[in-house]
């Protein structure tokens, strides 16, 4: 209540027809001002599937007079079916919708009056009256053919990288290997040294790639045997640990399991080659803690190398972060943590007990 004595209501009761109606007007001017103001597309249709309100984003977007579809049925402006089209029936999208009360982000195809195909993304609700009864549909779609190109554009990339380019780089790696075989000065062989190193680095970095694209996808979470997750790692990386001269040994119980899926070996794959490259130590421990809590399994793996600088150690698992100059492209343990948190777990950075740097994986067990 403010000075007067009135409230709101009371002022209401006094005011004029023609002030009430003013201000009825001036609403409505205002909804209609943020209705053709934005940029997506805004209908209202009734409980028959019908146009019954278009703002002016069909003009810009689809090139309709918004006046036009009034009174057209929703597949008026649904694209016909074809290939790559998701097109809902109208009665079919009216029926969801007053079934569930709304949709968000259904990925659809309009059309534009000149016959364009025009991807989109459909959010819609369902209105209703102050008695219970359905008053109508609102829906707004946003133009997301710019971001669609980008994706399509995106996975050819990713696809020629994967394949062609992989292809390619073995075949190179190949022919230095047969090149390694002949009989070369010492200042040869130093340059053939270097050429397999940044051929097998290009390769492990397709490599990785694949995976990070196959994260993405990933999918099926079940109960997997943690020992036989870390023993099918280590074994990836025999030669790996022979050429650093790293001793790596797996203690974990036998029978212990926890929830994941078919990366689950790519993540400590991961860790462990970090290990065996940047920790310049002489041991590698995979195991598990003890305290870890209720219903979670905490898998560490442990170096007795130079551990991870303190400058890095809050970022060393973000995308594209390094341990120094030798630290590699930072996709690695990058890659780790994208699949623990696919899987519902973390990874933590923390100071091994053997005196270099541990990696703590905590995933959910399974029974």
């Amino acid at each position: 209540m403010d000075d007067t004595g009135f409230s709101e209501g009371d002022e209401l009761t006094i005011l004029s027809r023609e002030e009430l109606a003013e201000r009825v007007r001036q609403r409505t001017a205002d909804l209609e001002n943020v209705m053709n103001t934005m940029v997506d597309v805004l209908l209202k249709i009734g409980p028959d599937g019908r146009i019954l309100l278009a703002n002016a984003a069909v003009s810009d977007v689809l090139g309709y007079e918004p006046a036009s579809l009034e009174g057209q049925p929703i597949d008026y402006i649904l694209a016909s079916d074809g290939p790559g089209h998701a097109r809902p029936a109208g009665d079919g999208l009216v029926e969801q919708l007053l079934a569930h009360g709304r949709v968000t982000e259904f990925e659809t195809v309009l059309e534009t009056a000149s016959g364009e195909p025009i991807r989109t993304s459909l959010s819609a609700s369902v209105l209703q009256g102050e008695d219970g009864a359905i008053d109508g549909i609102v829906c707004v779609a946003t133009d997301i053919s710019q971001r669609t190109e980008a994706e399509e554009r995106a996975a050819f990339l990713h696809s020629l990288l994967r394949h062609d380019l992989g292809n390619k780089l073995t075949v190179t790696d190949g022919y230095l290997e047969l090149l390694g075989e002949t009989s070369l000065t010492d200042q040869q062989r130093e340059y053939l040294s270097y050429a397999t190193g940044g051929v097998d680095e290009a390769i492990d970095l397709v490599k990785k790639v694949r995976t990070l694209n196959r994260v993405e996808a990933e999918e099926a979470i079940e109960p997997i045997d943690l020992e036989g997750v870390l023993s099918e790692s280590v074994n990836r990386h025999v030669d790996l640990a022979e050429k650093h001269d790293i001793a790596v040994t797996v203690d974990v119980d036998p029978g212990c399991r926890v929830r994941g899926g078919a990366l689950l070996p790519e993540l400590f794959s991961n860790l462990l080659e970090n290990a065996l490259v940047h920790s310049g130590g002489s041991q590698v421990r995979l195991g598990t803690d003890e305290d870890a809590g209720e219903g979670w399994v905490d898998v560490t793996v442990d170096d007795d190398g130079v551990g991870i600088d303190p400058a890095v150690k809050e970022t060393i698992l973000d995308r594209g972060e390094t341990a120094g100059e030798a630290g590699g492209t930072g996709l690695g343990t990058y890659l780790a943590t994208r699949i623990a948190d696919t899987y519902g777990g973390d990874i933590a950075v923390e100071s091994a007990p053997l005196g270099g740097a541990r990696f703590r994986v905590s995933l959910e067990a399974a029974t």
